[in-house]
């Protein structure tokens, strides 16, 4: 998984990926869904953000990625879900939430 360090406002953050679920379908996956954990610097948890990553978004990003192994895939589910937290930090919102990408 893809840890990623932000920095808000002069506050660190450690942003924790976990497991990805996928929609259930026969066909190609739509949504993938997965929590990314909000850590202090000390590694206290601060909240959960519970992300939803559509194939569009995932397309938009990187098509190939659709296709490939997992291990190509995860790194754009959390960039795109990154990209959603990091602001909301920004706004003072290190709670619980659910965030659409």
């Amino acid at each position: 998984m893809t840890h990623r360090r932000v920095e808000v406002e002069g506050v660190a953050y450690d942003l924790d990926p976990q497991p990805i679920r996928t929609s259930l379908t026969d066909g190609p996956s739509m949504l993938w869904g997965f929590q990314v954990r909000v850590l202090d610097p000390e590694g206290i948890e601060l909240g959960i953000k519970t992300c939803f990553v559509g194939r569009v978004s995932v397309q938009f990003r990187n098509a190939d990625a659709l296709e490939g192994p997992i291990e190509d895939l995860l790194p754009v589910l959390h960039e795109l879900a990154f990209e959603k937290i990091t602001p909301r930090l920004a706004e003072g919102e290190t709670g619980d939430e659910i965030l659409f990408a």
